[in-house]
């Protein structure tokens, strides 16, 4: 009788011991700071900032914005030589990045797992655009860690992300490679 009680108790006490070293004050502050209050503060900031972006976008310098030199004048051009006039120049499209459209099996595990929800391609949500990720250069392998254990670290002025152990690893890894190929 009094080992079952002793089992007991001592199962009892490993717990508390492990429920007090998990729960410090510094790691309370740290999961308020990322999930509490803290990121609330961040998320208004970060909305806040994303609504100012979209009132007020900002130019983008590319080399076809800046003003072109005059074209040569030739002595066919002069004589009425229609071919060198009819020449286009390079277009205007090729000026911006082209974009990439999603393919329709990446969309479909984006859409699965909600990623849409604070990712787009291109274009700034509540987290970094795919297109921001890819510049990072991570492999798929480090992509799949960081979305089953995310470091805010890597992505300061953004709300943490909340880990989705759930994600499937091959469903991450045919997502990293399409954002890899952005």
């Amino acid at each position: 009788m009094t080992l079952k009680k002793s089992t007991s108790l001592a199962i009892i006490a490993l717990a508390a011991s492990v429920w007090i070293g998990c729960s410090s004050t510094e790691d309370k502050e740290k999961y308020d700071n990322f999930y509490g209050a803290g990121s609330k503060a961040r998320e208004e900031t970060a909305l806040v900032t994303l609504q100012n972006e979209r009132k007020n976008p900002k130019p983008e310098v590319t080399p076809a914005a800046q003003p072109a030199a005059a074209p040569a004048v030739t002595d066919s051009a002069m004589a009425g030589d229609t071919t060198a006039a009819a020449t286009p120049a390079a277009p205007a499209a090729d000026a911006k990045p082209k974009r990439k459209p999603v393919p329709a099996d990446v969309s479909a595990l984006l859409n699965k797992h909600a990623c849409f929800a604070c990712h787009q391609a291109y274009d700034k949500v509540i987290g970094p655009a795919y297109s921001e990720v890819a510049k990072k250069k991570y492999t798929p392998e480090q992509i799949v860690e960081l979305v089953h254990n995310p470091k805010p670290e890597h992505w300061p002025g953004y709300p943490p992300m909340a880990p989705l152990a759930h994600v499937p690893k091959g469903d991450i890894v045919v997502i990293a490679n399409w954002i890899n190929s952005l």
